[in-house]
């Protein structure tokens, strides 16, 4: 799996089009709950992207999240992201899969300083019930202690539909843009899905 990953952070960045961090280091961060559609732009009120025709069978996939260290001044260096990873087959079936360039388009990121992985109705603002504003109240809360405690792996994880075992993961990230990749096979079939935060560059 760990090749694999690196090997999506030298796609993104094989012509230096997009002004993504290489990350330093990644790590499995849970699990997401699958839907028909999954998003990385979670808590979007209007416009976002959206990912179908997964893989069938699996209702869960690992999350595999891209880390570096990020330092402003004299303050201690805390920990962000830049590239998640969603494999929803084996490395190998990933890797001979056709893998896509990202989006056609542009749609501002919904959150400063966060990116929301979800699948499609277990983001927050589509829960009915669900207080999304107190969801990023306590989401910001977490990572706030995570910077303070100079935690590696920093991210928050929200159960937003605990009958349907719904969450929403929380990401701090530096950069504004927000991007997503497939590896698709033949038939359309989506095998992984990669996103990245960046900044368009200067």
């Amino acid at each position: 799996m760990d090749a694999l990953l690196w090997r999506w952070v030298d796609h993104v960045n094989r012509n230096g089009e997009k002004g993504m961090t290489r990350p330093e280091w990644f790590a499995c961060v849970g699990e997401l709950e699958l839907a028909e559609y999954v998003t990385w732009y979670g808590m979007a009120t209007t416009g976002r992207w959206g990912h179908g025709g997964l893989l069938s069978g699996p209702s869960k996939a690992p999350v595999y999240a891209g880390f570096y260290w990020s330092q402003v001044g004299d303050e201690p260096a805390v920990a962000r992201v830049s590239m998640v990873v969603l494999p929803l087959a084996d490395p190998a079936r990933i890797v001979a899969a056709d893998w896509n360039d990202g989006y056609n388009g542009y749609e501002p990121a919904a959150l400063d300083g966060y990116a929301v992985l979800c699948g499609d109705p277990f983001d927050p603002l589509h829960v009915d019930g669900r207080d999304a504003e107190a969801d990023l109240r306590e989401v910001k809360r977490i990572i706030a202690a995570g910077d303070g405690q100079g935690r590696r792996v920093n991210h928050a994880e929200i159960v937003t539909d605990p009958d349907r075992g719904g969450n929403a993961l929380f990401f701090p990230v530096n950069e504004e843009e927000r991007d997503g990749y497939e590896a698709l096979e033949e038939d359309g079939t989506v095998v992984c899905l990669a996103f990245i935060a960046y900044d368009f560059p200067c």
